[in-house]
């Protein structure tokens, strides 16, 4: 009998735990949409952008530009900068600010709402010391090295932009086009020839990729302004960055106490997801409010500095026993064409070789003969 209740209760368990699963479907409030989302800041050594954007649920797939607004930026003695708009939802200006003086963003939409974001200081930013970096974790780790010897910055933000250099395995010295007078029952109707020079491959390509990270550094705990070692960026084992050249650009700014929290804060929302265990989400308020409706909540933080920037170099020689593998092989056959139609045309003509029992060709992926597959073939300016 007691046999007999333990197998029905390990039955009704089954059911229970298997038999009646539903589809759980989050309640998702959508509220804060259409907000307007202003990114960028006034950037005291260079061109201003300011990106402008609304919010959308997330069924929509993405945010949408904020066309056709009045973008300026104001000092406290009412002078006026206006920005224009370069392409849907940016505006810039290529006009000097000056450290120290104190500026506001201020934006009206063709909707007629108005936005003002807070005063906020010019700030100067400290050089960049150095970019060091070292092996971690079979990976390359890059670092900022910077200080300031008045201590007054304390709080820093860092982006970036990659660059590394694609060099193909392999040249084609031949080309494959389709015969348009195959007969249809040929086994294989392509020609392959010689390539002329004009329409070989590029021998190099590049590649670039900017940073999506928020990273942040603070010495305001510290006795010096000094940031020593912040983590940048890091270069996964074996990634095809490191092939042959790699180069990176750091751009420092300097934050405010406010600038640095709200940062800290996005940081927190926006990397910090995952489980259950995470940050959750909060309302972030910046330094940005809607004049002609004050309950209306805006995306965004007006930041004002000069940016420093530095740049580095790193050859695979210098890394020891870089293991990356671009998994190129080179493959061949008799020139016959029921052999020749196993490798082409999905395969790129290499060379043509004459041997002992006749002629063979060689061939490779598109992807190991044309660089452009995986960058552009332009050097830039810095290499």
């Amino acid at each position: 009998m007691k046999r007999g209740l333990l197998y029905i209760a390990f039955w009704l368990f089954i059911i229970l735990a298997y038999g009646c699963k539903e589809t759980y479907e989050p309640d998702v409030n959508f509220s804060a949409t259409n907000l307007l989302v202003v990114e960028g800041f006034l950037n005291g050594s260079g061109v201003t952008t300011i990106k402008l954007s609304r919010t959308t649920n997330n069924s929509s797939g993405g945010s949408v530009t904020e066309t056709g607004a009045f973008v300026t930026i104001e000092d406290e003695s009412k002078n006026a900068v206006s920005l224009l708009e370069s392409s849907r939802g940016t505006y810039m200006t290529p006009r000097a600010f000056i450290e120290g003086n104190r500026y506001r963003l201020l934006i009206k939409t063709k909707n007629g709402s108005e936005y003002s974001s807070e005063f906020v200081t010019l700030l100067h930013t400290p050089e960049i010391d150095s970019i060091p970096w070292s092996r971690v974790r079979d990976g390359v780790q890059i670092y900022a090295n910077t200080h300031d010897r008045n201590n007054k910055t304390r709080y820093y933000r860092w982006e970036y932009e990659e660059t590394w250099i694609i060099v193909p395995k392999y040249e084609s010295r031949y080309d494959i086009i389709f015969n348009v007078n195959a007969n249809p029952r040929d086994v294989f109707p392509y020609i392959i020839f010689p390539r002329r020079p004009e329409d070989a491959f590029p021998d190099s390509c590049w590649q670039s990729e900017k940073s999506k990270r928020i990273i942040l550094g603070s010495s305001s705990k510290l006795k010096e302004d000094v940031i020593h070692l912040a983590p940048i960026s890091y270069i996964p084992p074996a990634s095809w960055k490191l092939d042959t050249r790699y180069s990176i650009l750091v751009r420092q700014y300097a934050l405010s106490a406010a600038g640095f929290e709200y940062w800290e804060n996005m940081k927190k929302n926006t990397e910090g997801l995952g489980s259950i265990f995470d940050p959750q989400p909060s309302e972030i308020r910046g330094n940005i409010t809607c004049v002609t409706d004050p309950k209306e909540q805006v995306v965004g933080f007006f930041d004002a500095s000069t940016a420093e920037e530095k740049r580095l170099f790193i050859s695979r020689k210098e890394v020891s026993a870089w293991k990356y593998n671009s998994g190129c092989v080179e493959v061949s056959a008799p020139d016959i064409a029921d052999s020749l139609v196993v490798i082409f045309p999905h395969n790129i003509p290499l060379n043509y070789d004459m041997g002992p029992k006749g002629g063979i060709y060689t061939g490779a992926a598109p992807e190991c003969v044309d660089c452009r597959l995986k960058g552009i073939p332009v050097k830039p300016d810095f290499w």
